[in-house]
Protein backbone atom coordinates (compact mmCIF):
# COMPACT_ATOMS: atom_id res chain seq x y z
CA UNK A 1 0.00 0.00 0.00
CA UNK A 2 1.22 3.60 -0.71
CA UNK A 3 2.17 5.89 2.20
CA UNK A 4 -0.40 7.69 3.74
CA UNK A 5 -1.25 11.37 2.43
CA UNK A 6 -0.04 14.15 3.82
CA UNK A 7 -2.62 15.63 5.69
CA UNK A 8 -3.16 20.03 5.66
CA UNK A 9 -1.79 20.97 9.34
CA UNK A 10 -4.27 22.92 11.42
CA UNK A 11 -2.98 26.25 12.93
CA UNK A 12 -2.30 25.19 16.63
CA UNK A 13 -2.56 27.24 19.64
CA UNK A 14 0.35 29.49 19.76
CA UNK A 15 1.97 27.97 23.53
CA UNK A 16 1.80 24.11 22.06
CA UNK A 17 3.30 25.09 18.70
CA UNK A 18 6.73 22.14 18.24
CA UNK A 19 10.12 23.19 17.06
CA UNK A 20 11.61 22.71 13.58
CA UNK A 21 13.99 20.53 15.77
CA UNK A 22 11.51 18.35 17.40
CA UNK A 23 9.05 17.67 14.38
CA UNK A 24 8.97 13.56 14.69
CA UNK A 25 10.29 11.13 11.81
CA UNK A 26 7.79 9.84 9.29
CA UNK A 27 6.78 6.09 9.25
CA UNK A 28 6.57 4.15 5.89
CA UNK A 29 3.90 2.79 5.91
CA UNK A 30 4.19 -0.31 3.76
CA UNK A 31 1.42 -3.15 3.04
CA UNK A 32 3.02 -5.38 5.81
CA UNK A 33 3.22 -2.70 8.46
CA UNK A 34 -0.37 -1.82 7.74
CA UNK A 35 -1.35 -5.14 8.42
CA UNK A 36 0.13 -5.65 11.79
CA UNK A 37 -1.00 -1.77 12.61
CA UNK A 38 -4.47 -3.41 11.77
CA UNK A 39 -4.08 -6.49 14.07
CA UNK A 40 -3.62 -4.29 17.01
CA UNK A 41 -6.92 -2.89 16.78
CA UNK A 42 -9.22 -4.29 19.55
CA UNK A 43 -12.31 -5.93 20.01
CA UNK A 44 -15.50 -3.84 20.80
CA UNK A 45 -16.01 -5.68 24.10
CA UNK A 46 -12.03 -5.68 24.84
CA UNK A 47 -12.27 -1.77 24.69
CA UNK A 48 -15.67 -1.55 27.02
CA UNK A 49 -13.73 -3.58 29.61
CA UNK A 50 -11.22 -0.66 29.50
CA UNK A 51 -14.37 1.77 30.30
CA UNK A 52 -15.00 2.63 26.35
CA UNK A 53 -18.45 3.66 25.49
CA UNK A 54 -19.42 2.23 22.14
CA UNK A 55 -23.06 2.75 22.02
CA UNK A 56 -26.01 4.74 23.95
CA UNK A 57 -25.86 4.41 27.80
CA UNK A 58 -29.15 2.87 28.69
CA UNK A 59 -31.21 4.39 31.47
CA UNK A 60 -29.96 2.29 34.32
CA UNK A 61 -26.42 4.13 33.54
CA UNK A 62 -27.67 7.77 32.86
CA UNK A 63 -29.52 7.62 36.78
CA UNK A 64 -26.01 6.69 37.97
CA UNK A 65 -24.74 10.03 36.41
CA UNK A 66 -26.72 11.88 38.82
CA UNK A 67 -24.83 14.09 41.36
CA UNK A 68 -25.50 15.91 44.49
CA UNK A 69 -26.48 19.48 43.71
CA UNK A 70 -24.54 21.08 46.88
CA UNK A 71 -21.40 19.05 46.38
CA UNK A 72 -21.39 17.59 42.98
CA UNK A 73 -20.11 14.03 43.99
CA UNK A 74 -22.05 11.11 42.49
CA UNK A 75 -24.93 10.17 44.73
CA UNK A 76 -25.26 6.48 46.44
CA UNK A 77 -26.80 4.17 44.88
CA UNK A 78 -29.79 4.30 46.91
CA UNK A 79 -30.42 8.15 46.17
CA UNK A 80 -30.29 7.68 42.01
CA UNK A 81 -33.85 6.78 42.13
CA UNK A 82 -35.63 9.50 40.42
CA UNK A 83 -38.44 9.85 42.97
CA UNK A 84 -36.19 9.50 45.94
CA UNK A 85 -36.69 12.21 48.36
CA UNK A 86 -34.24 11.91 51.75
CA UNK A 87 -35.72 11.75 55.07
CA UNK A 88 -35.92 14.84 57.68
CA UNK A 89 -33.63 14.66 60.46
CA UNK A 90 -36.84 14.74 62.50
CA UNK A 91 -37.66 11.20 61.01
CA UNK A 92 -34.48 9.49 61.38
CA UNK A 93 -33.93 10.95 64.87
CA UNK A 94 -37.97 10.18 65.93
CA UNK A 95 -40.32 13.06 66.92
CA UNK A 96 -38.75 13.13 70.68
CA UNK A 97 -35.50 13.98 69.94
CA UNK A 98 -34.14 17.77 70.19
CA UNK A 99 -35.23 19.29 67.34
CA UNK A 100 -32.48 21.56 67.81
CA UNK A 101 -29.68 19.30 66.65
CA UNK A 102 -30.95 20.05 63.23
CA UNK A 103 -29.60 23.02 63.62
CA UNK A 104 -26.20 21.78 62.97
CA UNK A 105 -26.76 20.57 59.87
CA UNK A 106 -25.54 23.33 57.11
CA UNK A 107 -23.29 25.04 59.72
CA UNK A 108 -19.40 25.47 58.95
CA UNK A 109 -17.69 21.47 59.40
CA UNK A 110 -15.52 22.96 62.27
CA UNK A 111 -18.56 24.43 64.35
CA UNK A 112 -21.08 21.05 63.66
CA UNK A 113 -22.35 19.69 66.74
CA UNK A 114 -20.32 21.86 69.37
CA UNK A 115 -23.55 22.21 71.26
CA UNK A 116 -24.39 21.14 75.39
CA UNK A 117 -22.39 17.87 76.02
CA UNK A 118 -25.63 16.64 77.38
CA UNK A 119 -26.86 15.39 73.69
CA UNK A 120 -27.12 11.77 73.78
CA UNK A 121 -26.98 11.98 69.70
CA UNK A 122 -23.72 10.87 67.96
CA UNK A 123 -21.82 13.32 66.06
CA UNK A 124 -23.57 12.77 62.63
CA UNK A 125 -21.28 11.81 59.74
CA UNK A 126 -21.31 14.37 57.27
CA UNK A 127 -21.31 12.56 53.86
CA UNK A 128 -21.83 15.60 51.67
CA UNK A 129 -18.90 18.08 51.88
CA UNK A 130 -19.23 21.39 49.90
CA UNK A 131 -18.72 25.38 49.30
CA UNK A 132 -21.54 27.39 49.50
CA UNK A 133 -20.00 30.39 47.71
CA UNK A 134 -18.62 30.62 44.52
CA UNK A 135 -14.89 31.77 43.38
CA UNK A 136 -14.04 34.95 42.54
CA UNK A 137 -10.43 36.58 42.12
CA UNK A 138 -8.91 32.42 42.98
CA UNK A 139 -10.73 32.70 46.17
CA UNK A 140 -13.92 30.63 48.01
CA UNK A 141 -16.49 33.92 48.53
CA UNK A 142 -17.84 31.53 51.87
CA UNK A 143 -14.60 30.93 53.35
CA UNK A 144 -11.94 32.96 51.46
CA UNK A 145 -9.73 29.54 50.63
CA UNK A 146 -8.35 28.64 47.49
CA UNK A 147 -10.10 26.57 45.08
CA UNK A 148 -8.39 23.68 45.78
CA UNK A 149 -9.02 24.10 49.49
CA UNK A 150 -10.95 21.33 51.87
CA UNK A 151 -14.84 22.13 51.87
CA UNK A 152 -16.11 24.62 54.44
CA UNK A 153 -19.55 23.19 55.22
CA UNK A 154 -21.53 19.14 55.70
CA UNK A 155 -24.15 17.98 55.53
CA UNK A 156 -25.74 14.33 56.54
CA UNK A 157 -26.84 13.70 53.50
CA UNK A 158 -26.62 14.65 49.65
CA UNK A 159 -28.97 17.32 48.15
CA UNK A 160 -29.93 15.02 45.11
CA UNK A 161 -30.03 17.70 41.90
CA UNK A 162 -33.01 18.04 39.51
CA UNK A 163 -32.34 17.51 36.22
CA UNK A 164 -34.83 18.43 34.05
CA UNK A 165 -37.02 16.37 31.54
CA UNK A 166 -34.32 14.97 28.71
CA UNK A 167 -31.35 16.80 30.63
CA UNK A 168 -29.07 14.11 31.26
CA UNK A 169 -30.01 11.90 27.34
CA UNK A 170 -28.03 15.44 25.99
CA UNK A 171 -25.55 15.97 27.94
CA UNK A 172 -24.80 12.52 27.55
CA UNK A 173 -25.63 11.80 23.98
CA UNK A 174 -22.80 9.64 22.03
CA UNK A 175 -21.59 10.14 18.75
CA UNK A 176 -20.57 7.88 15.94
CA UNK A 177 -17.84 8.97 13.41
CA UNK A 178 -20.02 10.18 10.53
CA UNK A 179 -19.14 9.20 6.54
CA UNK A 180 -18.16 11.62 4.16
CA UNK A 181 -17.09 14.90 6.40
CA UNK A 182 -13.32 15.00 6.12
CA UNK A 183 -12.50 17.55 3.01
CA UNK A 184 -10.50 15.06 1.46
CA UNK A 185 -9.35 11.22 1.78
CA UNK A 186 -9.30 10.34 5.27
CA UNK A 187 -5.68 9.78 7.27
CA UNK A 188 -5.13 6.00 7.45
CA UNK A 189 -4.52 6.32 11.30
CA UNK A 190 -4.57 9.57 13.79
CA UNK A 191 -3.13 9.19 17.50
CA UNK A 192 -5.61 11.84 19.32
CA UNK A 193 -4.58 13.25 23.04
CA UNK A 194 -7.36 15.61 25.27
CA UNK A 195 -6.26 17.81 28.34
CA UNK A 196 -9.70 18.54 30.41
CA UNK A 197 -10.88 20.81 33.77
CA UNK A 198 -13.60 20.20 36.33
CA UNK A 199 -16.76 21.36 35.59
CA UNK A 200 -18.85 22.85 38.26
CA UNK A 201 -21.17 19.98 37.38
CA UNK A 202 -17.97 17.80 38.67
CA UNK A 203 -17.73 16.14 35.44
CA UNK A 204 -14.40 16.27 33.51
CA UNK A 205 -14.76 18.68 30.56
CA UNK A 206 -12.98 18.91 27.26
CA UNK A 207 -10.33 21.81 27.21
CA UNK A 208 -7.87 21.21 24.47
CA UNK A 209 -7.45 18.64 21.52
CA UNK A 210 -4.85 17.47 19.90
CA UNK A 211 -4.52 14.75 16.58
CA UNK A 212 -1.14 13.41 15.29
CA UNK A 213 -0.91 11.73 11.86
CA UNK A 214 0.55 8.28 12.54
CA UNK A 215 2.30 8.41 9.63
CA UNK A 216 4.17 11.73 8.67
CA UNK A 217 3.92 13.16 12.08
CA UNK A 218 2.17 16.16 10.78
CA UNK A 219 0.46 18.33 13.44
CA UNK A 220 -3.33 17.84 12.59
CA UNK A 221 -5.08 19.50 15.24
CA UNK A 222 -3.99 21.37 18.39
CA UNK A 223 -6.50 23.70 19.77
CA UNK A 224 -8.30 24.97 22.85
CA UNK A 225 -11.63 24.03 23.07
CA UNK A 226 -13.89 26.70 25.11
CA UNK A 227 -16.14 24.56 27.21
CA UNK A 228 -19.78 24.90 26.83
CA UNK A 229 -20.69 24.51 31.04
CA UNK A 230 -19.52 26.18 33.83
CA UNK A 231 -16.19 25.39 35.06
CA UNK A 232 -15.10 25.13 38.02
CA UNK A 233 -11.10 24.95 37.19
CA UNK A 234 -9.13 23.98 34.40
CA UNK A 235 -6.54 21.51 36.10
CA UNK A 236 -3.45 23.64 35.26
CA UNK A 237 -1.56 21.78 37.56
CA UNK A 238 -1.68 19.01 34.98
CA UNK A 239 -3.21 20.41 31.96
CA UNK A 240 -1.10 23.00 31.37
CA UNK A 241 -4.19 25.42 30.26
CA UNK A 242 -5.52 28.52 32.80
CA UNK A 243 -8.88 30.59 32.67
CA UNK A 244 -6.60 33.33 30.75
CA UNK A 245 -5.03 31.14 27.93
CA UNK A 246 -9.09 30.19 27.51
CA UNK A 247 -10.33 33.87 27.61
CA UNK A 248 -7.69 35.02 25.13
CA UNK A 249 -8.11 31.91 22.77
CA UNK A 250 -12.09 32.88 23.18
CA UNK A 251 -11.73 36.64 22.49
CA UNK A 252 -9.26 36.25 19.53
CA UNK A 253 -11.55 33.37 17.86
CA UNK A 254 -9.06 30.68 18.27
CA UNK A 255 -10.12 28.09 19.89
CA UNK A 256 -13.47 25.73 19.33
CA UNK A 257 -16.39 26.50 20.74
CA UNK A 258 -17.77 23.41 22.90
CA UNK A 259 -17.38 19.23 22.32
CA UNK A 260 -19.38 19.42 19.15
CA UNK A 261 -16.88 21.38 17.18
CA UNK A 262 -14.12 20.07 18.85
CA UNK A 263 -15.66 16.73 16.92
CA UNK A 264 -16.24 17.95 13.58
CA UNK A 265 -12.66 19.31 13.42
CA UNK A 266 -11.58 16.05 14.15
CA UNK A 267 -13.99 14.54 11.32
CA UNK A 268 -12.25 16.83 8.94
CA UNK A 269 -9.94 14.21 8.50
CA UNK A 270 -10.96 10.95 10.54
CA UNK A 271 -13.24 8.74 8.92
CA UNK A 272 -15.15 5.67 10.40
CA UNK A 273 -12.21 3.08 8.87
CA UNK A 274 -9.33 5.58 10.23
CA UNK A 275 -7.59 3.76 12.93
CA UNK A 276 -7.56 6.17 15.97
CA UNK A 277 -4.58 5.75 18.44
CA UNK A 278 -4.49 6.38 22.17
CA UNK A 279 -2.71 6.20 25.44
CA UNK A 280 -5.93 4.99 28.00
CA UNK A 281 -7.95 7.03 25.91
CA UNK A 282 -11.24 5.78 27.33
CA UNK A 283 -11.14 9.00 28.88
CA UNK A 284 -10.62 11.39 25.27
CA UNK A 285 -13.33 9.68 23.82
CA UNK A 286 -15.33 10.28 26.49
CA UNK A 287 -14.85 13.71 27.13
CA UNK A 288 -15.75 13.87 23.00
CA UNK A 289 -18.89 11.93 23.46
CA UNK A 290 -17.52 10.04 20.58
CA UNK A 291 -17.70 6.50 19.76
CA UNK A 292 -15.27 4.86 17.05
CA UNK A 293 -14.92 1.67 15.67
CA UNK A 294 -11.34 1.29 14.94
CA UNK A 295 -9.09 1.86 17.94
CA UNK A 296 -5.91 0.79 19.67
CA UNK A 297 -4.94 2.20 22.80
CA UNK A 298 -1.24 1.59 23.53
CA UNK A 299 -1.64 1.16 26.97
CA UNK A 300 -4.14 -1.96 26.33
CA UNK A 301 -0.95 -3.28 23.86
CA UNK A 302 1.71 -2.72 26.29
CA UNK A 303 -0.50 -4.38 29.09
CA UNK A 304 -1.10 -7.09 26.76
CA UNK A 305 2.29 -7.68 25.96
CA UNK A 306 3.85 -7.47 29.32
CA UNK A 307 3.45 -11.35 30.08
CA UNK A 308 5.46 -12.93 27.62
CA UNK A 309 8.36 -10.77 28.76
CA UNK A 310 9.89 -12.90 31.26
CA UNK A 311 13.47 -11.26 31.21
CA UNK A 312 12.14 -7.84 31.84
CA UNK A 313 9.73 -8.84 35.14
CA UNK A 314 12.48 -7.70 37.87
CA UNK A 315 12.75 -4.50 35.82
CA UNK A 316 9.37 -3.81 35.74
CA UNK A 317 8.61 -4.48 39.42
CA UNK A 318 11.40 -1.82 40.26
CA UNK A 319 9.98 0.40 37.54
CA UNK A 320 6.44 -0.09 38.75
CA UNK A 321 7.77 0.63 42.43
CA UNK A 322 9.17 3.73 41.58
CA UNK A 323 6.22 4.99 39.61
CA UNK A 324 3.74 3.84 42.30
CA UNK A 325 5.65 6.52 44.71
CA UNK A 326 5.24 9.32 41.90
CA UNK A 327 1.51 8.54 41.36
CA UNK A 328 1.60 8.72 45.19
CA UNK A 329 2.73 12.35 45.06
CA UNK A 330 0.56 13.47 42.08
CA UNK A 331 -2.50 12.26 43.54
CA UNK A 332 -1.58 14.41 46.95
CA UNK A 333 -1.47 17.26 44.11
CA UNK A 334 -4.48 16.66 42.71
CA UNK A 335 -6.20 16.09 45.80
CA UNK A 336 -5.36 19.90 46.68
CA UNK A 337 -6.65 21.59 43.39
CA UNK A 338 -10.15 19.92 43.11
CA UNK A 339 -13.16 20.77 44.95
CA UNK A 340 -13.48 17.33 46.10
CA UNK A 341 -14.93 15.49 42.80
CA UNK A 342 -15.35 11.76 43.23
CA UNK A 343 -13.49 11.58 39.51
CA UNK A 344 -9.92 11.56 38.99
CA UNK A 345 -8.79 13.83 36.50
CA UNK A 346 -7.82 13.28 33.05
CA UNK A 347 -4.67 11.82 34.32
CA UNK A 348 -6.04 9.31 35.73
CA UNK A 349 -5.68 6.29 32.70
CA UNK A 350 -2.26 7.22 32.54
CA UNK A 351 -1.45 6.96 35.96
CA UNK A 352 -1.09 3.08 36.14
CA UNK A 353 2.48 1.84 37.11
CA UNK A 354 5.25 1.17 34.98
CA UNK A 355 2.72 1.46 32.01
CA UNK A 356 1.46 5.41 32.59
CA UNK A 357 2.80 7.18 29.42
CA UNK A 358 5.40 8.75 31.25
CA UNK A 359 7.00 5.62 32.39
CA UNK A 360 6.85 3.60 28.73
CA UNK A 361 8.04 6.66 27.10
CA UNK A 362 10.92 7.22 29.48
CA UNK A 363 11.55 3.32 28.92
CA UNK A 364 10.79 2.40 25.33
CA UNK A 365 11.80 5.79 23.74
CA UNK A 366 14.54 6.89 26.26
CA UNK A 367 12.07 10.51 26.36
CA UNK A 368 11.08 12.79 29.67
CA UNK A 369 7.92 13.82 28.71
CA UNK A 370 4.88 15.27 31.32
CA UNK A 371 7.96 16.89 33.30
CA UNK A 372 6.17 17.96 36.82
CA UNK A 373 5.31 21.46 37.17
CA UNK A 374 4.98 22.64 33.45
CA UNK A 375 1.55 20.29 32.81
CA UNK A 376 0.95 18.15 30.29
CA UNK A 377 1.26 19.36 26.70
CA UNK A 378 -1.48 17.08 24.72
CA UNK A 379 0.70 17.16 21.15
CA UNK A 380 4.11 16.10 23.27
CA UNK A 381 1.82 12.96 24.99
CA UNK A 382 0.73 12.34 21.19
CA UNK A 383 3.58 11.91 19.60
CA UNK A 384 5.03 9.96 22.35
CA UNK A 385 2.04 7.41 22.13
CA UNK A 386 2.84 7.63 18.47
CA UNK A 387 6.53 6.51 19.10
CA UNK A 388 5.49 3.64 21.37
CA UNK A 389 2.81 2.27 19.28
CA UNK A 390 5.59 1.94 16.74
CA UNK A 391 8.22 0.46 19.21
CA UNK A 392 5.37 -2.32 19.56
CA UNK A 393 5.14 -2.69 15.85
CA UNK A 394 8.91 -2.72 15.16
CA UNK A 395 9.81 -4.97 18.41
CA UNK A 396 7.01 -7.28 19.40
CA UNK A 397 5.67 -8.44 16.19
CA UNK A 398 9.15 -8.96 14.25
CA UNK A 399 8.03 -7.97 11.18
CA UNK A 400 10.69 -7.87 8.74
CA UNK A 401 13.56 -4.76 8.91
CA UNK A 402 12.34 -2.69 6.43
CA UNK A 403 9.50 -1.51 8.83
CA UNK A 404 12.12 0.37 10.79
Amino acid sequence: MSRAPARPMAIPIPFSIPSSDDQPEPFQSSGEYLQHLQSLTHFNSDLQKAGYVMQQLSQDYLDRKRRCFLCSRHLPYKLKKTGYLPKTPVQRRGNNDEDDDDEDLGKPISQADQGDSSKKAKKPVLHCKYHPGRVIQRKWTCCNGIPGSPPCQGREDHTPKIYAAGELEKEWKYFHTPFFQSRGAPAVAVVIDCEMGTASTGESELIRVSAVDYFSGHVLLDKLVYPDVKMIHFNTRFSGVTRQDMENARRTRSCLMGRSAARKALWEFIGPNTIVIGHGANSDFTSLRWIHPVIIDTYLVEKANRPPEEEKQEKQTQQTSETITVKQELQKDEATTQQGSDEKGPTAPRQRGGLSLKALAKERLGRDIQIRGKGHDSVEDSIAARDILHWNVCNLLEPSNNLI
